[in-house]
């Protein structure tokens, strides 16, 4: 990710080595790349977002670098934050 435009690429590697790399979607202003996860099963990853502003989180699914679709996941409750590994 790139903290100032909110680019975000893929790097594809074979073990330590990198072997390809794709540009990503842009992250809107005010939401915060969190982390990646599969979280429709298709064995790719995708975005998970936060905007701590409205405490919202959302997922967008992706197809390798492509967008498909987003759906936002719950807003948190007050005094709790979203976090990745």
């Amino acid at each position: 990710l790139n903290s100032t435009t909110g680019q975000t690429a893929i790097w594809y590697l074979s073990g330590a080595t990198l072997i390809g790399a794709a540009y990503g979607p842009t992250v809107p202003a005010g939401w915060t790349f969190v982390a990646t996860a599969d979280f429709n099963g298709d064995l790719k990853p995708d975005y998970l977002l936060y905007n701590s502003a409205r405490r919202q989180t959302a997922i967008w699914y992706m197809n390798n670098n492509v967008f498909v679709n987003a759906a936002f996941g719950p807003t948190l409750p007050a005094g709790w934050s979203l976090v990745g590994e």
